[in-house]
Parts: C-alpha cells; sequence; structure tokens
C-alpha cells in the first residue's frame, strides 16, 4: 500500500487547531446588518429633533406667506434652524444606509437576476441625496439671514419645500419594488410580514399627491395642507418605523441563533 508522504500524520505534523484572534467576518457582517437595521430609527429620531425641536417647523409654514414674512420667521431663529440642519442632513443620510439594511434582506426573492434589489440600491442613493438638499436650502436661509433681499429668501425657502415635498416618483419605485419583493419572498419565516408589503404600496400611493403642490399655495394639497404634506409624512415615517422594527428583530434573532 502506497504512503502518501505529504499526508500531515506520516510528515509527523498536526493540522493546526490554534483558534483565529478579531472577530469573523459573518460577525462583522452581522455588525453591519444590524447598524442598517438601526439606522432606519435614528434617522426618523434625527429628523424629528431637526425638524420639530430645533427649527421648529411645525404647524408647517405657509407657502402663501409673504417675502418679507418668510424672511423674519427665518430670522428670529435662525440659529434653532442652523443646529436643526444639521440633525436632519445626518439622518437623511442614514436614510441611504436604512434602504441598503432592506435590499439586502429582501435580494433572495430576486434568484439570479436582482432587479428589484437594484432598483431599491439606486432609488434609496436617489432619495437620499434629494433628501439631503432640503434642509441644505434651509441652512443657506439661516446662513444669510438678514443678507438677501426677500425675494431670495424666499425663493430659496421655495426651492427647500419642493426638495423635501415633491420628488415622490423616485420614492414611489422604492417603495413598490420594496412591496413587490416582501409580497414573493418564498421563506418561512419571512423577515417582513405581507401586510409591511401593502404598507409599501399604500405609502407610494399616499405621496402621489405631493406632486400637485405645484398649483396650491393654501388648501390641503398645498405643501403645508393635509394632503399636500400631513398624510404623506405620517404614511412615509411609519414606513421607515413598521420595516426597520421587523429588520432589526430579524438581525437580532439571527445573531442569538449564532451566537
Amino acid at each position: 500500500m502506497a504512503l502518501d508522504i505529504d499526508s500531515p500524520a506520516v510528515a509527523g505534523t498536526a493540522p493546526s487547531t490554534a483558534p483565529s484572534t478579531g472577530p469573523t467576518e459573518p460577525d462583522n457582517n452581522r455588525l453591519a446588518r444590524l447598524a442598517c437595521a438601526w439606522s432606519g430609527i435614528a434617522c426618523t429620531v434625527l429628523f424629528a429633533i431637526g425638524f420639530l425641536v430645533f427649527a421648529q417647523w411645525l404647524p408647517f409654514p405657509s407657502p402663501n406667506n409673504s417675502a418679507e414674512q418668510i424672511t423674519a420667521d427665518i430670522a428670529s431663529h435662525k440659529t434653532g434652524i442652523r443646529i436643526g440642519v444639521i440633525f436632519m442632513i445626518i439622518g437623511f443620510g442614514l436614510f441611504a444606509t436604512f434602504v441598503v439594511g432592506v435590499a439586502l434582506e429582501l435580494r433572495h426573492t430576486d434568484g439570479n437576476h436582482p432587479a428589484l434589489t437594484y432598483v431599491q440600491l439606486v432609488c434609496g442613493g436617489g432619495c437620499a441625496a434629494i433628501l439631503a438638499l432640503s434642509p441644505m436650502f434651509f441652512g443657506i436661509m439661516a446662513f444669510r439671514a438678514g443678507e438677501l433681499p426677500p425675494y431670495v429668501t424666499q425663493t430659496l425657502f421655495d426651492i427647500a419645500w419642493f426638495c423635501f415635498v415633491m420628488p415622490y416618483p423616485i420614492f414611489s419605485l422604492l417603495l413598490i419594488a420594496q412591496g413587490w419583493s416582501i409580497l414573493r419572498d418564498p421563506r418561512d419565516p419571512v423577515v417582513f410580514p405581507r401586510w409591511a408589503g401593502y404598507l409599501c404600496f399604500a405609502t407610494a400611493a399616499a405621496l402621489i399627491p405631493t406632486g400637485f403642490i405645484l398649483f396650491f399655495k393654501t388648501g390641503p394639497f398645498a405643501w403645508n395642507g393635509i394632503v399636500g404634506l400631513g398624510i404623506p409624512m405620517i404614511y412615509f415615517f411609519s414606513w421607515i418605523m413598521t420595516l426597520s422594527y421587523y429588520l432589526i428583530r430579524h438581525v437580532s434573532r439571527e445573531t442569538r441563533r449564532v451566537a
């Protein structure tokens, strides 16, 4: 019988059993996934702090306000707006990682051709960039408060609100891709319940009326109206919080099971 001289038993050596040092790749992956899951909650909290506490934009300012009134309002609490802008920009940056976290858990539904996953990732990055524009324009107004002609301040104010409220198509595409992926998830148990998929579709539909802010300066379809902003905002952040909850629960369960 021939002997394999390269065998560890013949060569007099034994396979190494020394434990590896440092976190393993799966541990790092789970940590990254958990960070993405929590970023949705962080996005909502940071936005609420910046928008409501520091900028104090509740009730929403009216697009029918005069240029002089808008300028006076901005100048009266410009420091709060500046601080609020910082919170909002950070929060909207985390929106991108939240979308990545959801897409990672739903990529299995795409098989070998992950079209919906790519739609989610591309739209998520675009949405985060558009959202970040709004507080940047608010910040410019506060930075130049009292130095610009009132009509320039009013124009920046309009741009900021239009960036924040109106770009529904890319958000709706993201939501439709997520909802579609959730409903066709074949796993048992699933990461997200089926009703979360329908919530994505409902949120996409709720955002459509924001396109009508072009035509109204007062009433429910204006950017300070219940249809133009109130209902869409409720649906939008309910969607983020819902998917974040199930995402955190799923990744946490996997971590406990492996530990």
